[in-house]
């Protein structure tokens, strides 16, 4: 490939007037434009044509293209290119037709934009390229630009690579409005005022902003979201009520007990009562077992006339003397034997005092 130094003086060039201009920039507020440009071509088709019947050089051309902003950053650009290439050692002249896409990127706060694309070349022979390269524009009134580009062809179908030097001019339809750099203003520093001291509205140690419940009694102890602590306990209640001899009526002394087994029904409404009746060992163990449900019973429709209790809620049974709690032939020991019991227990929750 010949890169002789015209190329590396347009190329030079371009970029030290980038660097060193200030170039104002505008922004079209339409995103079509149309340009023309004249473009300086060196070519490396040696591998393109192996016969070597055809020794091209260089070609100045010339071609239009039309681009679309898709955004401050982005614009494609469509291109058709004409060249006549100088055949070496020769007064003839290679026509050659370019046809191409290209997705330009436009740098933030410059004029440089960066060049990416596809190209389809029309000689003696058809063959693919893509290309790289970079450009850059400078506005000099409100539509009309001036660019200058330097790309780099790459061949797809065969192995070579080619250089184009573009300089052109492009108008920008719509009206424009110049794209001035935000300048960012220095911060201001203004009196900030101390938070406010935290709030703790049912004083439980737990200030509002983390509490989860605010009406905690403070008599309780709460746990880091400010809610009540509670543990389970159980809770029980006994019933012991004695008979006289042969007898299932149930005297007044024991009322006070029997209501105690209300209130804790009364209490825990799911709990229920079994009332156990027993006789001593004095007498018949058939009839003693009819007496000991007798007792029970009669237990039970206290509970339930007397103090309201569901007869659901009440179970009895019967165990005659076949559950002596004292096996002694006395009169002692008889009293005692003679009874219902009854034993209920139930879990309870209960808030943890501080």
């Amino acid at each position: 490939m010949k890169l002789n130094t015209v190329a590396c003086g347009i190329t030079l060039g371009l970029l030290s007037l980038t660097s060193q201009v200030e170039a104002v920039q505008l922004e079209a507020t339409d995103k079509v434009y149309v340009g023309v440009f004249g473009e300086h071509y060196w070519a490396d088709w040696n591998n393109v044509d192996p016969s070597d019947t055809l020794d091209l050089g260089e070609s100045f051309g010339g071609g239009i293209e039309l681009g679309y902003n898709f955004s401050d950053y982005w614009t494609a650009r469509l291109e058709y290119t004409l060249h006549h290439f100088n055949i070496e050692n020769n007064n003839d002249h290679s026509k050659a037709e370019r046809f191409g896409i290209d997705a330009l990127y436009h740098f933030d706060d410059s004029s440089i934009y960066a060049i990416a694309g596809l190209k389809r070349m029309e000689a003696y022979q058809s063959f693919n390229m893509v290309n790289l390269g970079l450009g850059m524009r400078h506005f000099v009134t409100d539509n009309v630009a001036f660019s200058g580009e330097i790309n780099l062809y790459e061949g797809l179908n065969e192995n070579h690579t080619d250089v184009g030097v573009k300089l052109g001019v492009n108008y920008f339809f719509g009206e424009a409005s110049p794209a001035v750099k935000k300048e960012v203003e220095p911060a201001t520093v203004s009196q900030v005022a101390a938070p406010a001291a935290p709030i703790d509205t049912d004083n439980d140690g737990v200030y509002d902003v983390a509490d989860n419940c605010v009406n905690s009694e403070v008599a309780y102890a709460v746990d880091l979201k400010g809610c009540t602590v509670y543990e389970e306990k159980e809770v029980s209640v006994r019933l012991l009520v004695n008979f006289n001899n042969d007898k299932s009526d149930v005297n007044s002394q024991y009322l006070s007990d029997i209501k105690k087994v209300a209130d804790f029904l009364n209490t825990f409404k799911k709990s229920t009562v079994k009332l156990e009746g027993h006789t001593s060992s004095q007498g018949n163990a058939a009839y003693n077992h009819k007496l000991s449900e007798q007792r029970a019973k009669a237990v039970g429709d206290v509970l339930v006339s007397q103090y309201q209790i569901d007869r659901t809620r009440v179970s009895t049974v019967g165990f005659g003397e076949t559950r002596l709690i004292n096996k002694a032939n006395t009169d002692t020991a008889h009293a005692q034997n003679r009874r219902v019991v009854a034993a209920i227990s139930t879990v309870k929750r209960l808030p943890v005092k501080r």
